[in-house]
């Protein structure tokens, strides 16, 4: 599931459990937020996937758990995370270190030839979402919508986004990595691991 380049640096054990049993320790990110600034905008939905379950960390229910969560897994996977979910987790949480390893899709898939945002990709490998026409900024507006007028169904809505976000990382991460296995030759590792977020 996990491209053996980004193996390589690893602890020698972390390396080998996320070759036999790699879903044991990964754990795929996506955050919804106020909006794009890190120092104004607060972490409204901090949504993981591991083992295939879901988790929200909300704000104003259990948004401060999320940290303690986030630091029992080595390995983090997201789309764009370098530049948006872990500078943003970062400002919030200083105190959160930084996982062992940090997978961030759309650099990776830009290594393979790929470009655009996650929804791009998801139309393009097939991969189907309830959601499909709402965006980010259309998060930020169901959160304002139950923020200023206690919209149930607008904070479930934008649950039901943010897993679905969630939930296709894990596919586009296993695509990637039949990808690389399929390249030949195969790809030099010092750019790639430039290119994933390592």
């Amino acid at each position: 599931m996990i491209p053996e380049f980004l193996l390589a640096d690893l602890p020698q054990g972390l390396a080998q459990a996320l070759r036999s049993q790699p879903e044991r320790y990964l754990l795929f990110l996506d955050l919804e937020t106020e909006g794009l600034s890190r120092e104004r905008n607060g972490i409204t939905v901090l949504g993981t996937m591991v083992e295939g379950r879901y988790r929200a960390f909300v704000a104003g229910f259990n948004l401060e758990r999320g940290p303690e969560y986030l630091r029992t897994y080595p390995v983090w996977v997201t789309f764009g995370g370098s530049h948006f979910d872990l500078p943003f987790l970062k400002a919030h949480f200083p105190d959160l270190p930084p996982p062992v390893l940090h997978i961030d899709l759309r650099r990776l898939d830009r290594s393979l030839g790929y470009r655009g945002g996650l929804k791009k990709l998801e139309v393009l490998f097939g991969l189907d979402r309830e959601t499909r026409g709402l965006s980010g900024y259309d998060a930020v507006k169901l959160w304002q919508r139950w923020l200023l007028q206690r919209d149930k169904k607008a904070l479930r809505t934008l649950l039901h986004y943010n897993r679905e976000d969630v939930a296709n990382l894990k596919p586009l991460l296993e695509r990637a990595a039949l990808l690389f296995r399929e390249a030949a030759p195969c790809p030099g590792t010092t750019g790639l691991k430039e290119a994933s977020g390592v």
